[in-house]
C-alpha cells in the first residue's frame, strides 16, 4: 500500500493516512458565525471519504476579525452546540477534525460592509494619504486580540474538535504581524524578526492556557511573503518563527505562503491565479524541516499520487494538504485508496470561490462535469 494511507501522528492525535484537508473558506454560517446542517454535511462527507484529517475553514476569534458575513465564528459560547454535532459526525465516521480559528485585521472587510473601520498592524504613508477608513491596532486592541484566540481555543477543546490551527498565513492579522512590508510598528510588537513574531508567540501561549496540556495546537504558517527579498518575510525569516513557534508546543506545521494576491503573482509569473505546477512552496517546506522536528504537512498545487508520494517518502513532509481538489471531488482520498491512479481533475482556476456584494459566498467547483467514460 502507498506510504501514503499508513497512519501518521500529529502531536497526541493519530490520523488514519496522510492526507489533510486544508482550511477552505466555505461560506455557510448564518450572520452570527454559527455553523448548521450545510457544514455538518460536508465534514460528514469529508470524513466518510477517509480524509486523515479535516480542518475547518478559518472561524473568527472576535468580530472585530471577520472577514465575511457568512464566515464561520468561535467567538462565543452558542457556537459551540454545532460545531459538537460537526464534530460529532466526524468521528462517527472515523475521522478527525481540526479547527482553523483567525482574526482577518486589516482583511476584516465585512467590517467596512457594517460601517466600521477594520483594524491594522500599522497604518502605511498611502492610507493615510486616501483615508481608507482602518484604525491602527493600540497594545490594548492587540492583548485583547491574543486573549480572544486562547478562549476561542477553549471552545473548540470543548466542542470535541481533536486539535486547533491558527490561521498564520495567507495576509490575515498573524500573517500582517510577520511581515515588515505590513508590520512597521516601532513598539514591542514591530521592527526585528523577533519583536513581529512576538504576536503570534503570545497567540500560541495564549491557546496553551486555555487547552488541555496535551491539546494539539498547530498553525498554517505563510513561512515567506514572496515580495523582494529587502521586503516583507523571508525564508530565512520564516524558519526562525517555525523554530519558536515549536518551542511554544506547536506541533504540526502546515506550509504555505504569505500576502496570498502578491504571492501568486510571483510563483505563476505575474498571473493572478494560483499556479498550477505541483508542490510549489517545496523550497520552503524542505527549509522549515532544516530547522524544526515538528511534523510538517504542505499545500500548494498537489493533485497526482507519485508527486504526493515522493514528498512523503523522502521524509520533507509528512502530510500533504489539498484544498481545492476536494471541492471538485470530496471522494478524491477513498478513490486512490481504493486503487485508482487518476490525478486530481481540479485545474488551478480559482473559480471555486465567488463573493457577492453583500459578503456572502458560493463555493464549488465551476469547471464543467466531467464526460463519463464509454462503457
Amino acid at each position: 500500500m502507498s506510504i501514503l494511507f499508513e497512519p501518521t501522528r500529529i502531536g497526541r492525535l493519530e490520523i488514519r493516512n496522510r492526507f489533510i484537508r486544508s482550511a477552505t473558506y466555505y461560506g455557510l454560517a448564518d450572520v452570527a458565525g454559527r455553523v448548521g446542517d450545510e457544514s455538518v454535511e460536508l465534514m460528514r462527507t469529508l470524513s466518510s471519504n477517509e480524509v486523515g484529517l479535516i480542518v475547518t475553514g478559518y472561524a473568527f476569534v472576535s468580530q472585530t476579525g471577520r472577514c465575511f458575513a457568512d464566515m464561520n465564528g468561535i467567538d462565543r459560547d452558542d457556537h459551540i452546540p454545532g460545531y459538537r454535532r460537526m464534530t460529532d459526525a466526524v468521528h462517527a465516521c472515523g475521522g478527525h477534525i481540526a479547527m482553523q480559528i483567525a482574526h482577518g485585521g486589516a482583511a476584516a472587510t465585512q467590517l467596512r460592509r457594517d460601517g466600521k473601520e477594520p483594524l491594522v498592524v500599522s497604518l502605511t504613508d498611502r492610507q493615510r494619504e486616501r483615508g481608507e477608513g482602518v484604525r491602527e491596532m493600540s497594545n490594548e486592541d492587540i492583548e485583547s486580540i491574543v486573549a480572544d484566540f486562547g478562549r476561542a481555543a477553549g471552545r473548540v477543546e470543548e466542542a470535541g474538535f481533536d486539535a486547533v490551527q491558527i490561521h498564520g498565513a495567507h495576509g490575515y492579522l498573524v500573517s500582517q504581524f510577520l511581515s515588515s512590508a505590513r508590520n512597521q510598528r516601532s513598539d514591542r510588537w514591530g521592527g526585528s524578526t523577533e519583536k513581529r513574531m512576538r504576536f503570534v508567540l503570545e497567540v500560541a501561549r495564549s491557546i496553551r492556557q486555555h487547552v488541555s496540556d496535551d491539546f494539539p495546537l498547530t498553525i498554517k504558517l505563510g513561512c515567506r511573503d514572496y515580495l523582494d527579498e529587502s521586503d516583507g518575510l523571508t525564508i530565512g525569516e520564516g524558519t526562525r518563527v517555525a523554530a519558536a513557534l515549536e518551542r511554544e508546543g506547536v506541533c504540526f506545521i502546515e506550509v504555505s505562503h504569505g500576502d496570498t494576491g502578491r504571492a501568486f503573482r510571483k510563483l505563476s509569473g505575474g498571473k493572478k491565479t494560483a499556479p498550477v505546477r505541483e508542490a510549489y512552496l517545496l523550497p520552503d517546506a524542505k527549509a522549515v524541516r532544516g530547522s524544526t522536528s515538528v511534523a510538517l504537512g504542505l499545500v500548494g498545487g498537489l493533485r497526482s499520487l507519485p508527486v504526493m508520494e515522493a514528498l512523503v517518502a523522502s521524509g520533507t513532509v509528512d502530510c500533504v494538504s489539498l484544498s481545492r481538489p476536494l471541492i471538485r471531488e470530496p471522494d478524491l482520498v477513498k478513490r486512490w485508496r481504493e486503487g485508482e491512479t487518476k490525478s486530481a481533475e481540479c485545474v488551478s482556476c480559482w473559480g471555486c470561490l465567488k463573493t457577492d456584494g453583500d459578503g456572502r459566498s458560493s463555493i464549488h467547483c465551476r469547471q464543467p462535469a466531467p464526460v463519463p467514460a464509454p462503457l
